[in-house]
């Protein structure tokens, strides 16, 4: 609190949002010169009010960190080719390796602006400097130079790999396990989910069963997924709804990787609890959301101009909101929630790993198989203990469905998947995108790779709420000034 300064800070419990009653509190900061641009939050949760209290401040730090930190920041600017000859191959990051759209214009000539990062070797923060992208490094629209390289933007900046924590390592191991979580599900759950249900028995944290008991007394049919198993790690997913759920609580989600297994359902059925009240918090009712926030922060709703959010994203969600429950309970059985095969939890790979040890463990795991971790520092107090990080790992992959953003991984995924309707090597199809790959990964893959955009939008369709959501009351905003009675859709 000391770090974001209690005079900018409100926070509050939004626990009461959802029946399920596990704790979840929301942090809200605003800048110094008070714009409504300077504006930036954090949700939290776990199994008291305290640690949901200290997680909504710890994602608050790392966008708060992120905007100081990156704000006027020095940038380097010149293409791919220039910035090689300037530092070096081993002082640049190939943005082929960081997962560009399929089709975008690119190439080694194309003119960037760059920021610096610090290369993690065994777990440890070395002084060797690497050179990225800018609009890979930042996390938000508004964190970005300034001034944008012709040509505009590569990508839209994604807060993945984002960490907070009482010490730099902490914060970059939470920013490491993020990008591996959000590598190893992508093309595996959500729109795509393959339905790999775990059988929990035999699981043995008693946090996680007493949450687990809480939802199923709330009438919660809880599903818990295997994702993926990508470096000898359990990647889960836990999804569910009850019969009375509005979509917005029956597609929440919670979403954890871990070398230890039980930490990895913990924190999954953790989020997944809490992402029912943090929906209703972010999208639902405005009645309900006046009903549990300080009177300081309806102000901040009333600033709220859905004209700047992601208008693709807007219309989905109002979509959503709008839709019968004869439209979308279908389409989430049929898939968020289909069932076909199950794996039994104690399977699962596993290693009990102190808290100390984890960023080690995670750098091990990711080197032994080719993998280096770039790390931005972005701490705000680091002098009091509080720090962030952004951290980027080239060749892991994310916001494929999202953005069509894919490299050398998710081709050979979807090849191995036989998703030959969405990605081809070889020969062109008509009207497919070139995937962006280096000579390398074409070598390695038997050809150049092509994405179908418009059938990978199509695999997402009505789901696309499930990847990108809207800022904080933004459609319920929009749904009252387009007179569409939101407050009642939210019900139907």
């Amino acid at each position: 609190m000391s770090a974001l300064g209690p005079d900018r800070l409100i926070e509050f419990p939004v626990t009461q949002l959802d029946r399920v009653g596990v704790p979840v509190w929301a942090t809200w900061w605003t800048g110094a010169d008070g714009r409504g641009e300077s504006t930036t939050s954090g949700l939290g949760y776990g199994a008291t009010e305290l640690r949901a209290r200290v997680g909504a401040l710890g994602e608050c730090v790392e966008h708060v960190g992120s905007r100081l930190a990156l704000a006027g920041r020095e940038v380097e600017r010149g293409s791919t080719r220039e910035m090689r000859r300037r530092h070096g191959h081993h002082g640049v990051v190939d943005p082929r390796l960081l997962g560009l759209p399929a089709g975008t214009d690119f190439d080694d000539d194309r003119p960037l602006a760059w920021w610096a990062l610090r290369r993690l070797r065994g777990g440890s923060l070395t002084d060797e400097q690497v050179l990225a992208p800018a609009e890979l490094v930042a996390s938000a629209r508004g964190e970005l130079p300034a001034e944008a390289a012709p040509g505009g933007w590569l990508v839209t900046p994604v807060t993945n790999g984002l960490g907070a924590g009482g010490r730099l390592e902490q914060a970059i191991a939470h920013g490491v396990l993020e990008v591996l979580q959000r590598d190893g599900n992508g093309l595996t759950f959500r729109a795509m989910d393959t339905g790999v249900v775990l059988d929990l028995d035999g699981v043995r944290d008693a946090e996680t069963l007493a949450v687990l008991d809480r939802l199923r007394a709330a009438g919660v049919d809880v599903v818990a997924k295997l994702a993926a198993t990508d470096f000898g790690m359990a990647n889960i997913d836990v999804v569910g709804m009850a019969d009375d759920d509005d979509i917005l609580s029956a597609t929440a989600c919670g979403e954890a990787v871990h070398p230890d297994r039980e930490e990895a359902l913990r924190k999954a059925v953790l989020e997944f609890a809490s992402a029912r009240a943090r929906k209703q918090l972010m999208h639902g009712p405005l009645d309900a959301v006046r009903g549990v926030a300080p009177p300081e922060f309806l102000a901040q709703v009333e600033a709220v101009d859905p004209a700047g959010e992601e208008q693709r994203v807007l219309a989905a969600m109002l979509a959503w909101l709008r839709a019968p429950r004869e439209h979308w309970e279908p389409l989430l059985r049929g898939k968020v929630l289909a069932r076909r095969t199950t794996v039994r939890f104690t399977d699962l790979p596993s290693e009990a790993v102190a808290g100390d040890d984890v960023l080690a463990v995670l750098c091990g795991r990711l080197e032994s198989e080719g993998h280096e971790v770039l790390v931005a520092d972005l701490s705000p107090a680091p002098e009091d203990g509080v720090h962030a990080a952004k951290v980027l790992v080239p060749g892991l992959e994310v916001e494929t469905v999202a953005y069509g953003r894919i490299g050398e991984r998710n081709v050979r995924r979807l090849v191995q998947a036989g998703r030959t309707d969405l990605v081809r090597v070889g020969e062109a199809p008509a009207g497919w995108a070139r995937v962006h790959l280096t000579a390398e990964a074409e070598q390695r893959l038997g050809g150049p790779a092509w994405l179908d955009r418009h059938a990978l939008d199509a695999v997402a369709g009505s789901l696309l709420p499930l990847y990108r959501e809207p800022g904080w009351h933004a459609a319920q905003v929009a749904l009252a000034r387009a007179g569409a009675g939101g407050q009642s859709a939210m019900r139907t």
